[in-house]
């Protein structure tokens, strides 16, 4: 079964629009497309109760109250990035088999907990340091990018110099390059501190020579996506790491959905042959996906 990604843009207009959750759910299966609901939609939901106003608390409720009749359903949740991460090196360096790239049953029943306690008014101190280190890594990261390199002349230039059109070459040579294994090892040090820079870079070394590690390469090829940007605009916006993280989720999945142009672009360099689907404003959301997901013996029939 393919897989699709819906971004939070999506989620947001599936709920405007009332789309029904069963029929939208059973619609998919009919095409042999599984809906998937991601960490990060939850984790952009969940932002809402920390808006400061009574109508982003209110707006989040609505939201949790639409996305939980596809809980109901039991739609995959996507691990969040990290998770993916690890459980990738692990697999790589034979530790442990790789499992699913959803939460398994456990954890799936302690994400709706936290919804129904976040939908309560009831966020814990925990709750609130994570959605304050979350906000502050995405600024953190888009700083460091730009002063990295604003620092090195030497390589804002040769990025500035790659056009549009050799951009997916520099992106596959690089992703397997040095440049790649640089910036995939930044991520596993995080998550690996008590193993040493030369085991962590063979570790990167493997994840990134191998496409069945689809979470690692759409990390690292998204990052280079961002300092090509970066380098060719003199900064990014404020948002576009954030956006990254949705890319990444992605990973695993076959179809990419979203409401921005701009979010597909960072999709098709980040992730190799997904089908990146831009939803228009003027029909339903649910009606454009069923469409463009449609089957060529449905597509017959129809005609």
């Amino acid at each position: 079964m393919r897989y699709i990604y819906p971004d939070t843009s999506i989620w947001n207009r599936l709920c405007d629009q009332t789309a029904d959750p069963r029929a939208f759910y059973l619609a998919l299966e009919e095409r042999d497309v599984g809906l998937t609901l991601g960490f990060n939609v939850l984790y952009e939901i969940a932002k809402q109760f920390f808006s400061g106003t009574s109508d982003g608390a209110e707006r989040g409720r609505e939201l949790f109250s639409y996305a939980q009749k596809y809980l109901d359903l039991h739609v995959p949740i996507v691990k969040e990035n990290w998770a993916l991460l690890v459980e990738e090196a692990l697999d790589v360096v034979g530790d442990r088999q790789m499992s699913s790239c959803f939460r398994n049953e456990q954890d799936y029943g302690i994400t709706i907990r936290e919804i129904d306690k976040l939908c309560r008014g009831d966020i814990s101190p925990e709750t609130a340091r994570f959605f304050e280190s979350r906000k502050s890594a995405a600024r953190t990261s888009r700083f460091e990018m730009k002063a990295q390199l604003e620092s090195r002349a030497d390589l804002k230039a040769f990025l500035d110099g790659i056009s549009e059109e050799s951009l997916p070459h520099f992106l596959d040579a690089a992703t397997v390059g040095p440049q790649g294994t640089f910036l995939l090892l930044g991520h596993l040090r995080r998550e690996f501190p008590k193993n040493s820079v030369s085991e962590l870079a063979n570790v990167a070394n493997h994840l990134l020579k191998s496409p069945r590690y689809r979470a690692s390469r759409a990390m690292t090829r998204s990052g280079l996506y961002l300092n090509w940007r970066c380098a060719k605009r003199g900064s990014i916006r404020s948002d576009l790491p954030d956006d990254t993280f949705h890319v990444v989720s992605a990973a695993y999945c076959a179809v990419f959905a979203t409401t921005e142009a701009d979010q597909a672009t960072i999709a098709r360099h980040s992730i190799r042959g997904i089908q990146a689907v831009v939803c228009n404003a003027i029909e339903p959301v649910s009606d454009q996906l069923l469409r463009e997901l449609e089957t060529p013996a449905q597509s017959v029939a129809r005609a």
